[in-house]
Protein backbone atom coordinates (compact mmCIF):
# COMPACT_ATOMS: atom_id res chain seq x y z
CA UNK A 1 0.00 0.00 0.00
CA UNK A 2 1.33 3.46 -0.83
CA UNK A 3 2.49 5.75 1.96
CA UNK A 4 -0.57 7.50 3.32
CA UNK A 5 -0.82 11.18 4.17
CA UNK A 6 -0.51 11.95 7.85
CA UNK A 7 -2.70 14.69 9.27
CA UNK A 8 -0.27 15.04 12.14
CA UNK A 9 3.42 14.31 12.54
CA UNK A 10 3.77 11.01 14.39
CA UNK A 11 6.35 10.64 17.14
CA UNK A 12 7.65 7.13 17.79
CA UNK A 13 10.36 6.02 20.20
CA UNK A 14 13.03 3.44 19.38
CA UNK A 15 15.11 1.74 22.03
CA UNK A 16 16.29 -1.69 23.07
CA UNK A 17 18.99 -3.91 21.61
CA UNK A 18 19.03 -6.10 18.54
CA UNK A 19 21.40 -7.80 16.13
CA UNK A 20 23.68 -5.84 13.83
CA UNK A 21 26.51 -6.27 11.38
CA UNK A 22 30.05 -6.76 12.69
CA UNK A 23 31.13 -3.71 14.64
CA UNK A 24 34.15 -2.00 16.15
CA UNK A 25 34.30 -0.34 19.56
CA UNK A 26 34.55 3.45 19.50
CA UNK A 27 34.00 5.88 22.38
CA UNK A 28 32.15 3.23 24.34
CA UNK A 29 29.90 2.40 21.39
CA UNK A 30 30.24 -0.19 18.66
CA UNK A 31 30.56 1.41 15.25
CA UNK A 32 29.18 -0.55 12.32
CA UNK A 33 31.68 -1.54 9.65
CA UNK A 34 30.75 -2.62 6.15
CA UNK A 35 31.05 -6.30 5.35
CA UNK A 36 30.13 -7.74 1.92
CA UNK A 37 26.85 -9.66 1.97
CA UNK A 38 25.95 -12.67 -0.19
CA UNK A 39 22.49 -11.15 -0.51
CA UNK A 40 23.83 -7.98 -2.15
CA UNK A 41 25.46 -7.35 -5.54
CA UNK A 42 27.68 -4.29 -5.72
CA UNK A 43 28.25 -2.32 -8.91
CA UNK A 44 31.19 -0.07 -8.07
CA UNK A 45 32.73 3.12 -9.36
CA UNK A 46 29.91 4.20 -11.66
CA UNK A 47 30.09 7.73 -13.07
CA UNK A 48 26.73 9.44 -12.55
CA UNK A 49 27.55 13.10 -13.23
CA UNK A 50 30.11 15.15 -15.11
CA UNK A 51 30.99 18.81 -14.80
CA UNK A 52 33.60 19.49 -17.47
CA UNK A 53 36.57 17.28 -16.55
CA UNK A 54 35.16 16.52 -13.09
CA UNK A 55 33.36 13.18 -12.72
CA UNK A 56 31.29 12.07 -9.73
CA UNK A 57 30.91 8.39 -8.90
CA UNK A 58 28.61 6.10 -6.97
CA UNK A 59 28.54 2.51 -5.74
CA UNK A 60 25.24 0.73 -6.31
CA UNK A 61 24.09 -1.97 -3.88
CA UNK A 62 21.43 -4.27 -5.35
CA UNK A 63 19.32 -6.99 -3.71
CA UNK A 64 20.33 -10.32 -5.20
CA UNK A 65 16.96 -11.99 -4.66
CA UNK A 66 14.46 -9.82 -6.51
CA UNK A 67 11.73 -10.95 -8.88
CA UNK A 68 10.30 -7.54 -9.74
CA UNK A 69 11.54 -3.94 -9.81
CA UNK A 70 12.53 -2.68 -6.38
CA UNK A 71 12.52 0.84 -4.91
CA UNK A 72 15.74 2.81 -5.16
CA UNK A 73 17.43 5.21 -2.78
CA UNK A 74 20.23 7.72 -3.16
CA UNK A 75 22.15 7.57 0.13
CA UNK A 76 24.31 10.48 1.26
CA UNK A 77 26.84 10.52 4.08
CA UNK A 78 27.32 13.44 6.45
CA UNK A 79 30.46 15.33 7.41
CA UNK A 80 29.61 19.02 7.42
CA UNK A 81 29.58 19.14 3.59
CA UNK A 82 33.38 18.79 3.74
CA UNK A 83 33.91 15.08 2.98
CA UNK A 84 32.63 12.98 0.09
CA UNK A 85 33.96 9.47 0.69
CA UNK A 86 31.06 7.35 -0.55
CA UNK A 87 32.60 4.21 0.98
CA UNK A 88 31.80 5.61 4.42
CA UNK A 89 28.10 4.92 3.80
CA UNK A 90 28.58 1.43 2.38
CA UNK A 91 27.16 -0.19 5.52
CA UNK A 92 23.96 1.84 5.12
CA UNK A 93 23.56 1.13 1.41
CA UNK A 94 24.27 -2.57 1.86
CA UNK A 95 21.81 -2.85 4.76
CA UNK A 96 19.07 -1.31 2.64
CA UNK A 97 19.86 -3.68 -0.23
CA UNK A 98 19.67 -6.66 2.14
CA UNK A 99 16.15 -5.48 2.93
CA UNK A 100 15.06 -5.14 -0.70
CA UNK A 101 15.99 -1.56 -1.62
CA UNK A 102 18.52 -0.71 -4.35
CA UNK A 103 20.82 1.89 -2.77
CA UNK A 104 23.39 4.13 -4.44
CA UNK A 105 26.06 5.57 -2.14
CA UNK A 106 27.22 8.74 -3.85
CA UNK A 107 30.04 11.22 -3.67
CA UNK A 108 29.32 14.92 -4.05
CA UNK A 109 31.31 18.10 -4.43
CA UNK A 110 32.37 19.42 -1.04
CA UNK A 111 31.91 22.98 0.19
CA UNK A 112 35.53 23.73 -0.71
CA UNK A 113 35.04 22.57 -4.28
CA UNK A 114 31.60 24.03 -4.97
CA UNK A 115 29.53 26.35 -2.83
CA UNK A 116 25.79 25.84 -2.48
CA UNK A 117 23.94 24.68 -4.49
CA UNK A 118 26.71 22.43 -5.88
CA UNK A 119 26.16 19.45 -3.60
CA UNK A 120 22.38 19.66 -4.00
CA UNK A 121 22.82 19.64 -7.77
CA UNK A 122 24.92 16.49 -7.38
CA UNK A 123 22.10 14.75 -5.49
CA UNK A 124 19.66 15.75 -8.22
CA UNK A 125 22.06 14.38 -10.84
CA UNK A 126 22.22 11.07 -8.95
CA UNK A 127 18.42 10.86 -8.84
CA UNK A 128 18.25 11.47 -12.58
CA UNK A 129 20.95 8.84 -13.18
CA UNK A 130 19.06 6.24 -11.16
CA UNK A 131 15.79 6.92 -12.93
CA UNK A 132 17.43 6.93 -16.37
CA UNK A 133 19.09 3.57 -15.61
CA UNK A 134 16.25 2.01 -13.64
CA UNK A 135 15.46 -0.66 -16.22
CA UNK A 136 19.12 -1.72 -16.38
CA UNK A 137 19.29 -2.46 -12.65
CA UNK A 138 15.74 -3.61 -11.91
CA UNK A 139 14.70 -0.43 -10.09
CA UNK A 140 11.16 0.93 -10.13
CA UNK A 141 11.52 4.37 -11.78
CA UNK A 142 8.55 5.80 -9.89
CA UNK A 143 9.76 4.59 -6.49
CA UNK A 144 13.00 6.51 -5.93
CA UNK A 145 13.94 8.31 -2.75
CA UNK A 146 16.81 9.91 -0.87
CA UNK A 147 18.35 9.07 2.50
CA UNK A 148 21.05 10.85 4.44
CA UNK A 149 22.50 11.50 7.87
CA UNK A 150 23.29 14.92 9.36
CA UNK A 151 24.53 17.17 6.52
CA UNK A 152 23.72 14.23 4.24
CA UNK A 153 20.15 14.37 5.59
CA UNK A 154 20.11 18.05 4.67
CA UNK A 155 21.08 17.10 1.11
CA UNK A 156 18.43 14.36 1.07
CA UNK A 157 15.80 16.95 2.02
CA UNK A 158 16.96 19.66 -0.36
CA UNK A 159 17.40 17.18 -3.20
CA UNK A 160 13.84 15.95 -2.74
CA UNK A 161 11.90 19.02 -1.67
CA UNK A 162 13.17 22.10 -3.50
CA UNK A 163 11.75 21.14 -6.89
CA UNK A 164 10.56 24.65 -7.73
CA UNK A 165 14.11 26.02 -7.62
CA UNK A 166 15.31 25.16 -11.12
CA UNK A 167 18.86 26.31 -10.39
CA UNK A 168 19.21 23.29 -8.13
CA UNK A 169 19.02 20.92 -11.10
CA UNK A 170 22.55 21.68 -12.26
CA UNK A 171 24.24 20.43 -15.42
CA UNK A 172 25.47 17.03 -14.24
CA UNK A 173 23.77 15.00 -16.93
CA UNK A 174 20.59 13.11 -17.94
CA UNK A 175 18.73 16.31 -18.72
CA UNK A 176 15.09 15.70 -19.49
CA UNK A 177 14.88 12.96 -16.87
CA UNK A 178 12.85 13.85 -13.79
CA UNK A 179 14.69 14.41 -10.51
CA UNK A 180 11.54 14.15 -8.40
CA UNK A 181 11.58 11.65 -5.57
CA UNK A 182 8.77 9.70 -3.97
CA UNK A 183 10.17 9.54 -0.42
CA UNK A 184 12.85 11.05 1.81
CA UNK A 185 14.53 9.63 4.92
CA UNK A 186 16.36 12.31 6.91
CA UNK A 187 18.38 11.27 9.97
CA UNK A 188 19.32 14.17 12.29
CA UNK A 189 18.84 16.82 9.60
CA UNK A 190 19.82 20.49 9.98
CA UNK A 191 16.51 21.62 8.49
CA UNK A 192 16.48 25.28 9.51
CA UNK A 193 19.98 26.69 9.09
CA UNK A 194 19.17 29.94 10.88
CA UNK A 195 18.38 28.09 14.12
CA UNK A 196 21.62 26.11 14.44
CA UNK A 197 24.04 26.89 17.26
CA UNK A 198 27.14 29.03 16.71
CA UNK A 199 29.32 26.09 15.70
CA UNK A 200 26.70 24.82 13.29
CA UNK A 201 26.33 28.25 11.74
CA UNK A 202 30.07 28.48 11.18
CA UNK A 203 29.91 25.16 9.32
CA UNK A 204 26.98 26.39 7.24
CA UNK A 205 28.85 29.62 6.42
CA UNK A 206 31.66 27.48 4.93
CA UNK A 207 29.09 25.57 2.90
CA UNK A 208 27.26 28.66 1.65
CA UNK A 209 30.41 30.80 1.38
CA UNK A 210 28.54 33.52 3.30
CA UNK A 211 27.45 34.19 6.87
CA UNK A 212 23.80 34.74 7.67
CA UNK A 213 24.48 38.43 8.25
CA UNK A 214 26.14 38.70 4.86
CA UNK A 215 23.37 36.97 2.92
CA UNK A 216 20.18 36.20 4.89
CA UNK A 217 18.20 35.50 1.69
CA UNK A 218 20.67 32.79 0.69
CA UNK A 219 20.39 31.17 4.13
CA UNK A 220 16.61 31.17 3.85
CA UNK A 221 16.72 29.72 0.34
CA UNK A 222 19.17 27.03 1.47
CA UNK A 223 17.02 25.86 4.41
CA UNK A 224 14.89 22.75 3.73
CA UNK A 225 12.18 23.97 6.09
CA UNK A 226 11.38 26.74 3.61
CA UNK A 227 10.71 24.27 0.79
CA UNK A 228 7.88 22.30 2.37
CA UNK A 229 4.73 22.01 0.26
CA UNK A 230 1.57 19.95 0.43
CA UNK A 231 2.46 18.15 -2.80
CA UNK A 232 5.99 17.24 -1.70
CA UNK A 233 7.17 13.66 -1.12
CA UNK A 234 6.53 11.98 2.25
CA UNK A 235 9.38 12.43 4.73
CA UNK A 236 10.56 10.08 7.46
CA UNK A 237 12.57 11.97 10.08
CA UNK A 238 14.71 10.15 12.66
CA UNK A 239 16.46 12.08 15.40
CA UNK A 240 18.05 11.36 18.77
CA UNK A 241 16.27 13.10 21.62
CA UNK A 242 19.70 13.79 23.19
CA UNK A 243 21.44 15.04 20.05
CA UNK A 244 23.68 17.99 20.91
CA UNK A 245 25.26 18.37 17.46
CA UNK A 246 21.97 18.99 15.65
CA UNK A 247 19.27 19.66 18.23
CA UNK A 248 16.14 17.47 17.98
CA UNK A 249 14.03 20.61 17.65
CA UNK A 250 15.29 20.78 14.06
CA UNK A 251 13.24 17.69 13.15
CA UNK A 252 10.36 18.59 15.49
CA UNK A 253 9.91 22.01 13.90
CA UNK A 254 10.20 20.54 10.42
CA UNK A 255 7.48 17.97 11.21
CA UNK A 256 5.26 20.67 12.66
CA UNK A 257 5.74 22.86 9.58
CA UNK A 258 4.77 19.85 7.43
CA UNK A 259 1.61 19.38 9.49
CA UNK A 260 0.61 23.00 8.98
CA UNK A 261 1.29 22.81 5.24
CA UNK A 262 -0.65 19.57 4.77
CA UNK A 263 2.54 17.71 3.87
CA UNK A 264 3.30 14.13 4.81
CA UNK A 265 5.83 13.57 7.61
CA UNK A 266 6.63 11.03 10.29
CA UNK A 267 8.99 11.77 13.18
CA UNK A 268 10.82 8.97 14.96
CA UNK A 269 12.48 10.00 18.23
CA UNK A 270 15.38 7.77 19.23
CA UNK A 271 16.07 7.59 22.95
CA UNK A 272 19.51 8.45 24.35
CA UNK A 273 21.31 7.93 21.07
CA UNK A 274 24.52 9.20 19.50
CA UNK A 275 24.11 12.05 16.98
CA UNK A 276 25.13 9.68 14.16
CA UNK A 277 23.07 6.79 15.54
CA UNK A 278 22.90 5.14 12.10
CA UNK A 279 26.58 4.25 12.48
CA UNK A 280 26.33 2.49 15.86
CA UNK A 281 24.84 -0.30 17.86
CA UNK A 282 22.23 -0.67 19.23
CA UNK A 283 20.38 1.63 16.84
CA UNK A 284 21.65 0.64 13.39
CA UNK A 285 19.54 -2.39 12.47
CA UNK A 286 16.23 -0.99 13.61
CA UNK A 287 16.98 2.31 11.87
CA UNK A 288 17.72 0.52 8.60
CA UNK A 289 14.63 -1.66 8.99
CA UNK A 290 12.37 1.35 9.45
CA UNK A 291 13.95 3.17 6.48
CA UNK A 292 13.62 0.11 4.24
CA UNK A 293 9.96 -0.40 5.13
CA UNK A 294 9.34 3.26 4.31
CA UNK A 295 10.90 2.87 0.86
CA UNK A 296 9.34 -0.53 0.20
CA UNK A 297 5.87 0.90 0.78
CA UNK A 298 6.38 2.84 -2.48
CA UNK A 299 6.09 -0.36 -4.51
CA UNK A 300 3.49 -2.13 -2.39
CA UNK A 301 -0.01 -2.16 -3.81
CA UNK A 302 -3.38 -3.31 -2.53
Amino acid sequence: MAIQALALAIVITLNGSFASQPAQSQNGLERIRYRPSPRVRVVSNVIFARYGSRSLRLDLYLPVDRKQPVPGAIVIRGGGWMVNDRAEFAHVASALAERGVAAASIEYRTADEAAFPGAVQDVRAAIRWMRANAAVYGIAPNAIGTLGGSSGAYLALMGGLATRDRDLEGTGGHHGTSSRVQAIVAMAPPADLSRLDAGGQRTVARFLHATQAQNPRLWARASPINHISADGPPVLLMHSNTDEAVLPEQSARFAERCRKAGAKAELVSIEQAHHAFWNYRPWFDQTMERAAVFFLSLTRHD
